[in-house]
């Protein structure tokens, strides 16, 4: 019995019989240890890459405009595209994916499964997991002084246009005629058509009664934001110039030299500032919405075009250069613009802008500022108005940029 004792004293005496163990009751636990450690490694990294997935799926799938991407089930169908792509990059398996999509937001639903690598040991073969992920659906606000609409109707595919009426010796491209909204930029209309006319040409101008064309004349009130210089200037000097600038300034008047002033801008949208009022049209080309039915016996012309466009809340400036074509033609030569709400619901048509000259025309470009107070897929339209009899107001140059966000 001692000897049994003093064999089992002089055993645990020893350092290496000490260490196997301890070694032997502490492996399971180092053992389950481990294992969690591991396969909650990997459960971590699977989350986080499907989580990163998701986000990206959402993001990059359903920013684009509503322009080009308008329906939802092309954009739901896109998101599902993109994150079956970038899932295949983890070596695990999607349950299932679902994905709903409304005006502003996006919702995306997965559950995913993968095989444990020493989940044996803690009786569990696979993990199921389950991710939600919601994001905004508006894409980036333009920025400041960005273009959304621009379409000077001057040119087709890069080349000058050949007219198909009034062609002569000394008109060989023809002074005007009829083309389809889509064939110069637009996405519809209503009306015979788009009426183009070549002013540049004087023979035109002349056969057809178009006026405002002609150069400015001295003293002309529409000659806004230009210089005009009196050729008696020209002999005096540079001095005498000043002391006659001083002297019309103290009298409260203005000398040759000095500019006109255009209107100062309104902010009433449905008032117009004319930036620069000129008797020259910055294109060859114009457009008139009280088109001719080329051919046809119909007096039904009065025309319009539209374009489907999106909006951000903010400011927008509105330009266009128009010209009301004859001094007799007031009460005919109307141009009419609206803006109408598609998504998610339609909206009333609203019109934001009207232009008309009676009296004498002239060219100018005129400038409205309007405010956009709803994020939307917008008809822009522009439209013929007043009597409708083939002739009336005539465009060009027309632009629409943004001009500031929100405050």
């Amino acid at each position: 019995m001692n000897a049994l004792t003093n064999g089992f004293r002089s055993f645990l005496r020893d350092r290496r019989a000490n260490f196997a163990i301890i070694t032997a009751l502490l492996m399971p636990v180092f053992l389950l240890t481990f294992g969690m450690l591991f396969e909650g490694g990997r459960g971590l990294a699977y989350y986080s890459q499907s989580k990163r997935v998701i986000a990206q799926a959402c993001e990059r799938s359903t920013k684009p405009t509503r322009t080009n991407v308008p329906l939802d089930e092309v954009r739901r169908k896109n998101v599902l595209d993109t994150f079956d792509a970038l899932i295949r990059s983890t070596n695990q398996k999607v349950v299932s994916r679902e994905v709903k999509i409304d005006w502003l937001t996006t919702n995306i639903n997965a559950k995913f499964t993968y095989k444990t690598m020493l989940g044996g040991m803690f009786d569990v073969e696979k993990m199921d997991y389950e991710l939600t992920y919601r994001c905004g659906g508006i894409p980036p606000y333009p920025y400041d002084g960005e273009v959304i609409v621009n379409n000077t109707f001057d040119v087709l595919n890069g080349a000058n246009r050949i007219l198909k009426h009034g062609k002569s010796p000394t008109t060989p491209n023809g002074c005007w005629g009829v083309y389809s909204y889509e064939e110069l930029g637009w996405d519809g209309g209503a009306g015979p058509g788009i009426e183009l006319q070549d002013w540049s040409n004087a023979e035109c101008r002349k056969r057809h009664g178009w006026q405002g064309y002609e150069e400015p004349e001295k003293g002309d009130a529409a000659l806004c934001g230009t210089t005009s210089t009196d050729p008696k200037d020209t002999k005096k000097n540079d001095k005498s110039k000043e002391v006659d600038q001083q002297k019309e300034n103290d009298k409260g008047g203005s000398s040759s030299q000095q500019a006109n002033q255009c209107p100062a801008k309104t902010d009433d949208p449905q008032k117009a500032s004319m930036l620069s009022v000129q008797k020259i049209p910055p294109t060859k080309y114009v457009v008139e919405l009280d088109s001719n039915w080329d051919g046809q016996k119909r007096r039904d012309a009065n025309s319009s075009i539209f374009k489907i466009v999106e909006l951000h809340p903010g400011e927008y400036e509105v330009s266009v250069w128009y010209n009301g074509r004859n001094d007799a033609y007031g009460g005919t030569n109307d141009i009419d613009i609206f803006l109408q709400v598609q998504r998610p619901q339609l909206g009333p048509e609203k019109k934001i802008i009207e232009m008309s000259q009676k009296g004498k025309v002239f060219w100018e470009r005129r400038s409205y500022s309007i405010t956009v107070d709803t994020y939307s897929v917008y008809k822009l339209t522009i439209a013929a108005g007043g009597k409708s009899d083939s002739i009336g107001g005539i465009i060009t140059a027309f632009e629409v940029k943004y001009v500031d966000s929100p405050k």
